[in-house]
């Protein structure tokens, strides 16, 4: 009895939607009908947490073997197989109030399980080709330089200059509105999850693309940084919109760790 209700606080579990052809078919379904059932939407969106907590599980490992290792990024293919599995696990929880809104639109036509796999492969994708021109640049500037500590710190700085920035502020109140997707969706689903993914991906990294930026010049194997940036993102995401002084101490303290990491370089 305890659990059914503790499911059903957490939307895990909803009342049987009723069944028939007709309004007052369902009507007088509903009344009869009490029984629960399996809240299918947020079964998808728990299914792409697990995801990112494999992926988190995939980090661990990876710094752990890389530790006290210093090769840059490797070769291309090795970076973009590391920095998927990275946004996977840094990303995909903010990613989760789209992701359910999304099941719980599309439910009940065809293929929407698949559909909302698209949707969080597209978000991952967007951040994938950001992740490919990162590695263009560092590559282009022949990186890691002998003061790459002081350039990490100043990347750590600038984002947080960065998130007083008027792109930054826009940005996150765009992935707020995308959340709400604003009515039904089209009759082509697997078109609308890539399109919401494209959106919702750009508007993210509009978002902490800065953040980013810092954690590839950090380093793919740096676990507590990916945890810490990545508390960061979920803060962007989650928390309601702040006044500017608490935006101002946010941007604040990713200018002391970028200092901190200065002094320690």
């Amino acid at each position: 009895m305890y659990g059914g209700r503790l499911l059903g606080a957490i939307g895990l579990v909803r009342q049987a939607r009723p069944g028939g052809f007709c309004p007052a078919c369902r009507v007088l379904m509903k009344a009869r009908d009490a029984r629960q059932e399996l809240a299918k939407p947020m079964v998808a969106a728990l299914v792409v947490l697990a995801g990112a907590g494999v992926a988190w599980a995939a980090m661990v490992h990876h710094s752990r073997a890389m530790a006290g290792m210093d090769m840059g990024l490797g070769p291309i293919e090795s970076f973009a197989a590391t920095w998927v599995v990275m946004m996977a696990a840094m990303m995909l929880p903010s990613a989760i109030p789209v992701v359910l809104e999304f099941a719980r639109t599309a439910e009940g036509r065809r293929g929407w399980q698949v559909a909302t796999g698209v949707l969080a492969v597209t978000y991952l994708g967007v951040w994938l080709m950001f992740g490919v021109v990162c590695y263009a640049i560092y590559t282009a500037a022949r990186m890691p330089w002998p003061n790459q500590g002081v350039v990490v710190g100043l990347a750590l700085a600038l984002a947080g200059v960065y998130s007083v920035s008027p792109i930054k502020r826009a940005s996150q109140a765009r992935c707020r509105e995308l959340c709400a997707l604003h009515g039904p969706l089209p009759f082509n689903l697997m078109r609308s999850a890539a399109v919401a993914g494209a959106r919702y991906g750009l508007s993210c990294l509009g978002c902490s693309a800065a953040l980013m930026m810092a954690m590839v010049l950090i380093g793919m194997s740096s676990l507590w940084w990916a945890v810490i940036l990545g508390i960061v993102v979920l803060i962007y995401k989650f928390a309601p919109p702040l006044r500017m002084r608490y935006e101002l101490v946010l941007s604040l303290a990713l200018v002391a760790l970028g200092v901190a990491y200065l002094t320690m370089a």
